[in-house]
């Protein structure tokens, strides 16, 4: 039975291997810049069936060798696309729903995001939770590895909140189809000021919905100066494998003039604070409306903040993940908004 299992798995390889070679020799161009050797460029180039291959590459390694597939910094991918590895919170992994929370995860879950609800309904504060997603969730047709049947974590949040009544935004909701405007940089984590735009429209457009007198104004490409930034400075993947950056800022600059005033500090930045002491509290006030907006963010918020604190009389941003209460209730705003980066959804178990 062994032999014959063995034969069986030797021919099939063979099979594979095999076929889009035969296509490949099929296709072969002549097309080649001046000191490449033509057969090692066309199979860069053009070997058929190699997403198909990869899959089953991956499958073979996963389910026959037992072994982790999936690179473990940064996947290069076609036409200079790179994403993050799982060397930081499984964020690859998770995307494609390898990696979910487990039952008792979920049970914790859920217990922390009860006593949320509970803590802020007893001080008349609205709560929400708004979960950017990963840029391997918004492409991810370009990654060469197949989707998992299972919820993703940031579904499986979803549905917990939904199932219990909780204010959850996912902020990639109004983000256009796919075509010539990138929503995120090609050689770094993060998205541009294109999507923190639909990110905060998609915001407003909800909490507008939930407080008929907030009025947040909603915002179209029209409104602004669109630019790039005079220097080449993007690119944290690129940093990852000691390549230069590759691309500049996209800016997005209102075509009117920002009203909101920055004011003073005050939080004493809490111990073991892991970013620039600076990032860490930013307060602004406007004559838009008398609402109190309080933000807990990642670097997500940078790109859509500037339109945030034009939209609410008094909006404080705090960056860090940790439920804080000292903080909020010094606040005592009227809407609480935890932003949070999909590959870090974790971090509502630990908090």
């Amino acid at each position: 039975m062994k032999k014959t299992v063995n034969i069986i798995f030797i021919v099939s390889f063979l099979i594979i291997i095999s076929v889009p070679f035969i296509f490949f020799c099929l296709r072969i161009k002549t097309d080649v810049k001046k000191g490449e050797k033509k057969m090692s460029l066309n199979f860069k180039r053009d070997y058929p069936l190699k997403s198909e291959l990869i899959k089953t590459y991956t499958l073979f390694e996963e389910n026959v060798l037992k072994i982790d597939p999936i690179p473990n910094k940064v996947v290069t991918v076609d036409n200079g696309w790179r994403f993050l590895g799982d060397s930081f919170s499984n964020p690859l992994s998770e995307s494609i729903g390898k990696i979910n929370f487990t039952t008792e995860e979920l049970i914790k879950l859920e217990n922390r995001l009860l006593y949320r609800k509970k803590w802020f309904k007893d001080r008349n504060i609205k709560m929400y939770i708004a979960v950017a997603p990963n840029k391997h969730t918004y492409y991810r047709e370009l990654l060469p590895f197949g989707q998992s049947l299972k919820k993703t974590k940031m579904q499986q949040l979803d549905s917990l909140c939904k199932s219990n009544n909780i204010n959850y935004i996912n902020l990639g909701d109004d983000f256009p189809e796919k075509g010539d405007q990138l929503l995120y940089y090609k050689t770094d984590t993060h998205w541009n000021q294109f999507a923190g735009l639909y990110a905060y429209n998609t915001t407003a457009k909800r909490l507008n919905l939930d407080l008929k007198k907030l009025n947040c104004q909603t915002y179209t490409l029209t409104d602004f100066d669109v630019t790039l930034s005079d220097t080449i400075q993007i690119g944290d993947l690129n940093d990852m494998l000691k390549k230069p950056h590759e691309e500049k800022y996209i800016v997005l600059t209102p075509k009117t003039a920002p009203k909101a005033i920055k004011k003073t500090s005050i939080y004493p930045i809490p111990d073991n604070y892991i970013n620039a002491p600076k990032l860490y509290e930013a307060r602004f006030t406007s004559e838009r409306n008398e609402y109190k907006l309080l933000v807990f963010h990642d670097s997500y918020m940078g790109y859509y903040q500037k339109h945030l604190k034009e939209n609410f009389g008094k909006t404080t941003f705090i960056w860090d993940h940790s439920f804080n209460e000292k903080v909020i209730e010094s606040e005592q705003p009227d809407i609480f908004y935890h932003e949070i980066l999909e590959r870090q959804v974790d971090l509502l178990l630990e908090y």
